[in-house]
């Protein structure tokens, strides 16, 4: 009987300690970063562009932008707290539905707050407004990625600390090979394949379809190939999880 009451107990340890890594050491920094720099950029496109063309495009900028983020935090929070955290797997601490439920939460609660200053921005400039149904499913897509690439990226900055200088650039990578500043048409022929191959093209389209109704067709099969492949994604990270760091002395922290 008391499981249940262990189990919310030590969920709220790994909650506060995510939030506390992200928050806790710089919360005017993290704030800004987070919340106030977003905001501000939203504002900005929707309230001082109010022309017909710039009226059309900021909002699918804005939502596919929020996707995005989803996927670099989960990266940047998720992913490497899920590395950083293995040993609670290894010596079975906590089970691993409670440790990437708590790896979740930051990357999820910013999402939430991205979405929520999207759509008051929506409502203020009188946009029409979806859903939402197939923005749930664009991030779980957008998380799934990020935090079993964050899972990798962790441990290939444990194996070459170099490779933390180019974790960044990647990420930068991964937006402008996303549609996020232009839309998946704008690929000509290679639509189709891209969004196959990219589940973050999947994402963002399914983001703006469920807040905007102003999604492209999507390839067939395209959803459920991305949803496959950020799944896959995901459960190779949490199988790293388990193997043996080739560092003796983080084996033995």
């Amino acid at each position: 009987m008391t499981f249940p009451t262990d189990t919310l107990s030590a969920f709220a340890l790994l909650s506060r300690g995510c939030l506390r890594r992200e928050f806790g050491r710089a919360p005017i920094r993290a704030l800004w970063k987070h919340i106030l720099l977003p905001a501000a950029i939203v504002a900005f496109v929707s309230f001082l562009h109010t022309g017909t063309p710039a009226r059309d495009r900021w909002p699918r900028l804005a939502v596919a932008g929020a996707v995005w983020l989803l996927f670099a935090n989960s990266v940047n929070h998720g992913g490497m707290m899920l590395w950083h955290e293995r040993w609670l797997l290894r010596q079975a601490v906590v089970r691993p539905g409670l440790l990437l439920a708590a790896a979740a939460l930051v990357p999820l609660g910013l999402f939430v707050v991205h979405l929520s200053l999207v759509h008051l921005a929506l409502l203020a400039s009188a946009v029409p407004r979806g859903g939402g149904v197939e923005t749930l499913l664009g991030g779980g897509i957008a998380a799934a990625s990020g935090l079993g690439a964050g899972i990798f990226g962790a441990r290939l900055t444990e194996l070459r600390p170099s490779f933390a200088l180019m974790l960044p650039k990647l990420l930068l990578a991964s937006l402008v090979l996303t549609p996020v500043f232009y839309p998946p048409s704008a690929l000509d022929g290679l639509k189709g394949a891209w969004c196959l191959a990219n589940p973050l093209c999947v994402a963002t389209e399914l983001g703006r379809a469920g807040m905007l109704f102003q999604a492209e067709p999507l390839p067939r099969y395209a959803v459920l190939i991305a949803c496959a492949s950020s799944g896959a994604i995901l459960c190779w990270g949490l199988l790293t999880l388990r193997v043996r760091s080739l560092s003796w002395a983080d084996e033995h922290v």
